[in-house]
């Protein structure tokens, strides 16, 4: 039986295959469209709907979903992702973490700064369940789904191939909570999660040159 070839090209030094290059768009066109919709700071249509479908479930999620969104999207799993490598004395894996989730927070603060998306309290005058406070001000993009998308698809690569399915659902349980708190709109985890998608495939694709003066590779 013979494998599926998968096809590579470079292009000014980088070298991407065909789920590369698809990714980077999907990223890129996911990214570019939610932030012009949040740009409306309004929180109407399917996105409303679906954030109350998934707001107004019971309470007795809150304290699973307040533990899911620190454990897995915030500096926790960034500190437990960073340091067991090194525990280990993976410096070039912890140092990739530390990149990709650094590029990732960077991009973040760009679009946050660009868009200045209220929080849902505000769009919605305080008509829904807001199960956890949030210091910053602006929504779009959701820092949790980036992080958490980050450092997913990182762990993603190590994994073998019958658990990957935990680099998803790492994804949607952070995806979901966030909602479910009332902190981000659909839009704002979608940005977060492009967000990501987009940091962890240009670590990934880095020229080989480039990545070992930085210790990637």
């Amino acid at each position: 039986m013979h494998k599926n070839k998968v096809n590579k090209y470079t292009i000014l030094g980088f070298e991407l295959s065909n789920w590369d290059i698809a990714g980077i768009l999907i990223g890129l066109v996911l990214l570019v469209v939610s932030a012009s919709i949040s740009m409306s700071h309004q929180l109407t249509g399917w996105q409303r709907t679906l954030f109350y479908d998934i707001n107004n479930w019971p309470n007795y999620f809150k304290t699973p979903a307040l533990v899911i969104t620190e454990a897995l999207g915030a500096g926790y799993p960034i500190a437990v992702c960073v340091l067991v490598p090194i525990l280990f004395k993976n410096y070039k894996l912890a140092w990739k973490f530390f990149v990709t989730v650094g590029g990732a927070g960077l991009i973040m603060e760009i679009a946050k700064h660009i868009v200045k998306e209220p929080r849902p309290v505000v769009m919605l005058a305080g008509h829904l369940h807001e199960r956890a406070i949030e210091t910053g001000l602006t929504s779009y993009p959701s820092g949790h789904a980036a992080v958490a998308t980050a450092m997913a698809l990182t762990l993603w690569l190590l994994l073998p191939k019958n658990w990957r399915f935990l680099s998803v659902l790492w994804i949607l349980l952070v995806v979901i909570s966030r909602l479910y708190l009332g902190v981000h709109t659909p839009l704002d985890v979608v940005g977060g999660f492009s967000i990501g998608l987009i940091s962890f495939l240009v670590v990934k694709i880095l020229p080989k040159s480039f990545a070992k003066k930085i210790y990637l590779d």
